[in-house]
């Protein structure tokens, strides 16, 4: 048992579209791609790639089990610093200032958000609800100052040689854990991720694979992206996870709202929208204080939580 861990980089060929808290009629993106978007990317990837006539049952069946053996950190940008040097650009606070990477996030939202303005048309009359017109962030394809495409960079971890933690379809498990790295990167070559995806937005091609490298022999994986000098959260970690007193920056409230295909044993939960939640986080660009002991493992969805 143990895990192992590959850097992927993705080009952009399509904005992104990241839902986040809207601001009035802003309907407002995120500077990246949360491990949970990413899950549901590979999910749908891997079911698709290798049972190509899955009905809802084998999703769900295809996303428990990633989200215990193959998960994600979060997606970010890859920009270059003054000095020419590419660097991901995750949150964090310097200088009394927010930033993305090397970035201050005014001048990385001017390099990579753009927006739209839309509205749903009534096809009948061609005309539209009073007060439903709003505007749309994305993040653009490319850069907006340079004109170079737009490169994601994450870290995909797979358990190796273990059993699955929960019970899972026997097939699916057979198929998913006897694919190789090689097969799981071609599998993985173009991910479509966040809203729209149906209107052509979220598309991603894989650039370049950095080759397997140790990831821990514990439960969950460590994260490698996690520095324990100056001690930044890179994902989401849950409120209950990490002591306030042991942290600085923000949290947020995310709902949380997913579909099932079965039925609870009462037989009353079916469908979507039955299973909902609302769940505080640290988000990323949090700093953990010095003092403090605590150090992280990635859990389900690429979100953090103590070791």
């Amino acid at each position: 048992m143990g895990w192992q861990a590959v850097t992927l980089t993705y080009r952009a060929t399509a904005p992104l579209l990241l839902g986040d808290h809207p601001l009035g009629f802003i309907q407002r993106t995120r500077r990246f791609i949360p491990g949970w978007t990413l899950w549901g990317a590979l999910t749908a990837t891997l079911t698709r790639a290798c049972f190509p006539q899955a009905d809802g049952a084998r999703y769900e069946a295809v996303g428990a089990w990633v989200a215990n053996n193959l998960l994600t950190s979060y997606a970010y940008l890859l920009v270059k610093d003054q000095h020419g040097t590419e660097q991901v650009a995750a949150p964090h606070f310097e200088d009394g200032r927010w930033w993305y990477g090397p970035l201050p996030a005014a001048q990385f939202e001017a390099r990579f958000v753009t927006s739209l303005g839309q509205t749903a048309i009534a096809p009948e009359s061609m005309t539209a609800q009073t007060n439903t017109l709003h505007e749309t962030e994305t993040l653009s394809a490319f850069d907006l100052a340079t004109g170079a495409p737009a490169r994601w960079q994450f870290i995909l971890y797979r358990q190796i040689g273990a059993s699955p933690h929960q019970q899972i379809n026997s097939q699916v498990v057979e198929t998913l854990a006897g694919l190789s790295w090689a097969e799981v990167l071609a599998a993985l070559q173009i991910l479509t991720v966040g809203a729209e995806r149906g209107y052509g937005l979220g598309r991603l091609e894989q650039e370049s694979a950095v080759p397997p490298r140790p990831a821990g022999d514990n439960t969950w994986p460590v994260p490698l992206d996690w520095n324990d000098k100056d001690k930044v959260l890179r994902a989401h970690v849950s409120v209950g996870n990490l002591d306030g007193a042991h942290v600085c920056g923000r949290a947020e409230a995310i709902p949380w709202r997913w579909w099932k295909n079965t039925p609870d044993a009462d037989g009353k939960s079916w469908g979507p929208g039955q299973q909902q939640s609302v769940q505080c986080f640290y988000v990323p660009g949090c700093v953990v204080k010095k003092e403090a002991t605590w150090s992280p493992v990635v859990g389900q969805h690429g979100i953090w939580q103590k070791g």
